[in-house]
């Protein structure tokens, strides 16, 4: 199962991108408010390139709930034994009910402003827990000096806070989006609003911008004393360079008032943040916390 769980985190990661690319395109309605169903049919007409993107992103995540389904089931059976592996394998497959539940709502619901926020929350917790239960399944030590633990362990603490705010702020920022507050802090029209004042707008955005620092100096935190005791330094390198893009792409999504192309690629980054945020918890809990660290 452990190749079967890094195809897996994969699989999901695509997912995401494809669920990207429907609402930077705007072709969430595009089958209607019909579920599982594409406009009245199983398979539609293909009249227009938003029915297509729709349903092949329905498609798409009805082969990745099988996906997860079969890892998550096979890594229970095959891993008995490890209380972490049954606890990540029922995780995802609860997380992968809800995110179905949630995104057969938003369909039914014709994707209210807001409500696909929850999408994205579930959506990047369930790739978190796909990530955790593929490290899970290749436990193996990595050496850490006895008198280093201490302030290896601290240095965990302050990425797993950063990181924590990472999750908020990607949360944050789709509710930014999908509310339409960015519609409003940038002026452009939107058929419908969930947030309509100015100063609400301004207020989540700052929120959102706060958060960015702390996520900051947390990796920064991690990134230093990765170089100082030389451990998960690629991961740490890379998760500090992600963070700083994020950012940029962030910032680049203002001045180009959330171009198709802009919001596309800050999505990829965040979610590439994500996985690799989930890599370096993961090989804390799976390997270097397994020497018994004194956290």
């Amino acid at each position: 199962m452990r190749k079967f769980s890094i195809f897996t985190v994969i699989f999901t990661f695509v997912a995401l991108i494809l669920g990207n690319l429907v609402v930077a395109t705007e072709s969430g309605d595009a089958c209607g408010t019909d579920w599982p169903f594409c406009n009245g049919s199983l398979i539609p007409a293909f009249t227009d390139y938003h029915v297509v993107i729709e349903y092949s992103h329905r498609i798409f995540t009805t082969m990745l709930g099988l996906v997860i389904l079969i890892n998550a089931v096979g890594a229970y059976i095959k891993n008995r034994q490890s209380k972490a592996v049954r606890r990540l394998s029922i995780l995802s497959f609860g997380l992968l009910i809800l995110q179905s539940v949630i995104g057969g709502l938003n369909v039914l619901l014709g994707t209210p402003p807001g409500f696909s926020t929850f999408d994205v929350m579930f959506s990047q917790l369930l790739l978190l827990t796909m990530v955790l239960l593929s490290y899970s399944l290749h436990e193996s030590e990595s050496p850490v000096e006895p008198h280093h633990r201490e302030a290896v362990a601290m240095s965990y603490k302050a990425f797993t806070l950063g990181f924590v705010f990472y999750i908020f702020q990607t949360v944050l920022g789709a509710f930014f989006k999908h509310s339409r507050a960015s519609n409003v802090m940038l002026d452009l029209p939107a058929h419908e609003y969930l947030i309509k004042s100015e100063s609400i707008a301004n207020v989540v955005y700052s929120l959102h911008w706060v958060a960015t620092v702390i996520v900051f100096v947390g990796a920064l935190w991690f990134l230093i004393y990765s170089m100082k005791f030389r451990y998960h330094l690629p991961l740490a390198w890379l998760y500090f360079i992600f963070i700083l893009l994020n950012a940029a792409i962030g910032i680049m999504i203002v001045v180009t008032k959330n171009t198709v192309l802009m919001s596309s690629i800050h999505m990829i980054v965040s979610t590439m943040t994500m996985v690799i945020g989930g890599s370096i918890l993961g090989g804390y809990w799976f390997k270097l916390k397994k020497r018994k660290m004194n956290i």
